[in-house]
């Protein structure tokens, strides 16, 4: 007998009257624990839908009828037995396996795995129990992204799950390229066949006809796909096509046309370091991955055999904001060097940046993707402290004058967010950069002074035109925020006038709520050095207002 069934017309009523012996609905979640299956899975047995055989025996038999055959559509064991080629093989009822489906060979290994439960949770959800075809997992180089993949697979092989087969598919080659469509189909029909379909039977097959046979298989078979940096794909040097697929890769966007659009019970998953801008948004979801929260990250640290107390392992954390991949590139340096010994103690002392060369070269594959214009505009922003002050898009066009705002917002920043060098965090209504992104945009624009000075002074003038609340209504260093900003650029611009004009206007406030020193002497020292030489006026101010 094949490996998939569905219930007759007959059989569903006769599981109809027989579920209300326990008094269960038609997907009680007492029913799904007994049949040891998903609400989603007992929705498809109610709607006419293929399942899997030991699936559906068991489903049966949680409600007392031990007769299964009884409940089957006839049909479809003629149909299935018709399509053995595709590997649609019986499974014995007292294996160990028969809820399992094997892992790919090629499957990527997981090393030095931390708790990302909630990640693992959404996955699970969305590919069991929506309607949602493919799933897109997006992020910066090192952000751990195939590791999820890979961990997920795992996970759902131990489980019971629809699926029956599994294939994981690099789309990245030697050359750091996309390999040639032709091996990429070979070898998912190789897998997912079960070793039927190989190139020795589908020598004269064109690659239209090769997609009809994988078609064929997902439709007979619920399977889960994994197509693996998928960024390969995708157009670069140009904003307006940012997440577009390339010219020389059509074949590939023809099949994820036809995974996506046919259908079927089989999901797909996609890890790219970019978004996949012409997948249907109906029938895909993208998920951004961020770093390790910090108990995650801070367990990852301690794996590495590092010498720290739990205060310094939660700075390291901080700094990289949960970064796995950055994590264990700067721990592999304390840890070997012999400057450092281990010690991450000396460490944080000895480095105020972050990008070490190992880290760097991953920032650098994304920034090898822009445009001039995406690189112009990430090196200039990056002169902004976004954790001092947010990131509005009025800010991110005073650093952009010789483009329009729709040019700006439509081709620029939104080719920056689907290269995830950009993102906007709604809590805070803002735009934030990563602090590697970040720092390795400062690295582009220090690289000509000119330009530094240039961003510094446009930053100025856009924190200069926004307005306060009136003078009288100061009560905190809050208020005047956006004059502190503006003097802190026009230091850096070098534009001591400027700044001093700020520093006279503001400083007897600052006094005044006892925060000067609070500031910090790196962000504004300028600030600080003019606010101590005016402090015999701010104390005469204060005599004068106490009198």
């Amino acid at each position: 007998m094949a490996g998939l069934l569905r219930a007759s017309e007959e059989g569903l009523k006769i599981i109809n009257l027989a579920r209300r012996n326990p008094g269960w609905n038609k997907t009680d979640e007492l029913w799904c624990q007994a049949a040891l299956t998903s609400k989603a899975t007992l929705k498809r047995f109610w709607t006419h839908k293929q399942i899997r055989r030991e699936t559906f025996i068991d489903i049966c038999k949680a409600v007392g009828i031990n007769n299964w055959e009884d409940i089957i559509d006839r049909n479809d064991i003629k149909q299935t037995e018709l399509l053995l080629a595709a590997a649609i093989a019986d499974i014995p009822l007292d294996s160990q396996n028969d809820k399992n489906f094997p892992l790919p060979e090629n499957l990527t290994p997981v090393r030095n795995w931390v708790n990302r439960t909630k990640e693992l949770e959404i996955l699970k959800a969305t590919l069991i129990n929506s309607d949602i075809i493919a799933i897109s997992i997006v992020g910066l180089p090192g952000i751990g992204k195939t590791a999820l993949i890979s961990q997920l697979i795992r996970q759902l092989h131990t489980e019971n799950t629809p699926f029956t087969a599994a294939a994981w598919q690099s789309l990245q080659s030697a050359t750091g390229k996309a390999p040639p469509f032709n091996s990429t189909i070979d070898s998912l029909l190789f897998t997912l066949s079960n070793g039927d379909i190989t190139t020795a039977v589908t020598p004269q097959d064109d690659s239209l006809k090769k997609i009809e046979k994988l078609i064929k298989i997902i439709k007979a078979t619920p399977c889960l796909i994994i197509f693996d940096r998928a960024e390969t794909l995708l157009k670069t040097k140009q904003a307006q096509t940012a997440g577009y697929f390339a010219d020389d890769s059509a074949e590939y966007p023809w099949l994820f046309k036809q995974l996506l659009e046919t259908e079927h019970q089989s999901k797909i998953l996609f890890t790219s370091r970019e978004s996949l801008a012409e997948l249907p948004p109906t029938l895909t979801r993208e998920i951004q991955l961020n770093g390790l929260n910090q108990d995650a990250a801070i367990t990852l640290l301690q794996s590495l055999n590092l010498i720290a107390n739990q205060e310094e392992l939660a700075e390291l954390s901080h700094r990289y904001q949960g970064h796995p991949k950055a994590l264990q590139l700067v721990a592999a340096l304390i840890r070997d060097d012999d400057e450092f010994q281990g010690n991450v103690g000396k460490f944080l002392q000895d480095r105020d940046w972050l990008l070490i060369r190992d880290i760097e070269s991953l920032i650098d594959e994304m920034i090898l993707r822009l445009s001039d214009l995406e690189q112009t505009c990430l090196s200039r922003i990056s002169v902004y402290q976004t954790s001092e002050y947010p990131l509005s898009f009025a800010a991110i066009v005073a650093q952009m004058p010789e483009v329009s705002k729709y040019e700006l917002k439509e081709n620029i920043i939104l080719a920056l967010k689907r290269r995830q060098l950009l993102c906007y965090d709604c809590q805070r209504e803002s735009y934030q950069l990563h602090p590697l992104v970040q720092e390795k945009g400062d690295r582009l624009l220090n690289q000509n002074q000119e330009n530094v000075s240039t961003a510094h002074r446009q930053a100025y003038h856009y924190f200069i035109t926004i307005p306060l609340k009136p003078e009288s209504e100061w009560q905190n260093i809050e208020d005047i925020k956006p004059l502190i900003r503006a003097h802190y650029h026009a230091s850096q611009a070098a534009d001591l006038d400027a700044a001093k004009a700020i520093i006279t206007e503001v400083c007897e406030y600052l006094q005044h709520w006892n925060c000067v020193e609070d500031l910090g002497v790196n962000l504004l020292s300028p600030l600080l050095t003019e606010t101590h030489k005016l402090k015999p006026s701010v104390d005469e101010h204060s005599n004068r207002q106490g009198n």
